[in-house]
């Protein structure tokens, strides 16, 4: 939009400062409408983010106001109100005839709890079950999800669902609601809320990243000592994407000289504003330039093995001295 105020924001945080500006109620009500994938993004950001400052919100708010004369303010009708006017316009008995035609778009409601969960959750619900069953359950995710979850299994796998998919010719409702009794088992077994696993080393790694130097070192010595894999687990998972905000100014431009625009493009998209910021000022004109080049179109997966990447490659440089992931260590020994 001409004339308006440029913001480092990424868009989730932008959203996100929009809605936490907006009364509880309203924000709820706008909350409840989003995809889960998008609610849970969200939700992320607004945990941590501060607020923005004024010349950043104003931006915000012209980018909103741009937004909303572009958009249609149209959202699709709830499910109650399409029957109420199916039956309205063909009378009970044929609105229920096309109701039950519909049925996949409806989705029995332990199979609309799927979309909730990640992929690695969903791959571990379905990994021992039946092959038809887990192409059943793959179909009636969204495509991103779907493939994701795709991704959780082995080559062999992978193939053999991906050829029966290929077959499949309908979803009747009976499959569905065979389906759906299966997901009310596994969730009444489980015993616990769905999607909350905690991996503890993660947590481990988390907790260590919060430490100074010396109480890191001295838990991670002891760790080596008492239960050597688990902090060989610990210690690779210490050091992920976020942390090279952690990186001296020095190693990060060691770094980013290593990458690829081609990598680099797809890992910034809905980075953390300082971080992306921090890997921008460190490129030279060069990549600026290539990188401005590329289209900014990544999925999700394509996103995370990017950071992986980027991630390899500094784990590579660490280990043979080229740089040090945390600042707070070059001063130390």
């Amino acid at each position: 939009m001409a004339g308006a105020v440029a913001t480092e924001l990424s868009n989730t945080e932008q959203a996100a400062a929009l809605l936490m500006s907006l009364d509880k109620r309203d924000a709820a009500a706008v909350m409840r409408a989003l995809p889960p994938r998008d609610l849970h993004r969200l939700a992320a950001v607004m945990t941590t983010m501060s607020a923005p400052d004024s010349r950043e919100f104003t931006g915000i708010l012209q980018r909103f106001h741009s937004d909303v004369k572009r958009f249609s303010g149209v959202k699709a009708s709830a499910s109650d109100a399409v029957q109420g006017l199916l039956e309205e316009a063909l009378g009970e008995e044929r609105a229920k005839l096309l109701s039950d035609r519909l049925a996949f778009h409806g989705q029995a409601k332990h199979i609309a709890k799927l979309k909730w969960l990640d992929a690695a959750t969903i791959a571990g619900i379905i990994r021992r079950e039946h092959p038809q069953i887990q192409v059943v359950v793959i179909a009636c995710l969204e495509s991103r999800l779907a493939s994701e979850v795709l991704l959780e299994f082995d080559e062999a796998k992978r193939v053999d669902i991906l050829g029966r998919l290929s077959c499949l010719k309908s979803l009747t409702p009976a499959a569905l609601e065979e389906l759906d009794w299966l997901l009310e088992q596994y969730f009444n077994n489980l015993g616990r809320p769905v999607g909350r696993a905690l991996p503890g080393d993660t947590m481990a790694a988390n907790l260590l990243n919060e430490m100074d130097v010396g109480a890191e070192s001295t838990l991670l010595n002891g760790l080596r000592a008492s239960q050597p894999e688990s902090a060989a687990r610990v210690e690779e998972l210490m050091f992920g994407f976020a942390q090279i905000i952690n990186m001296a100014d020095r190693d990060v431009a060691v770094l980013v000289h290593q990458l690829a625009p081609e990598v680099l493009a797809p890992a910034l998209l809905g980075v953390e504003s300082r971080l992306r910021a921090r890997l921008l000022a460190s490129l030279p004109a060069d990549k600026k330039t290539a990188l401005a080049a590329i289209e900014p179109n990544f999925t999700q997966v394509e996103r995370e093995s990017a950071r992986a990447e980027i991630v390899s490659v500094a784990k590579q440089m660490a280990a043979v001295g080229e740089i040090i992931l945390d600042a707070r260590k070059i001063d130390v020994f």
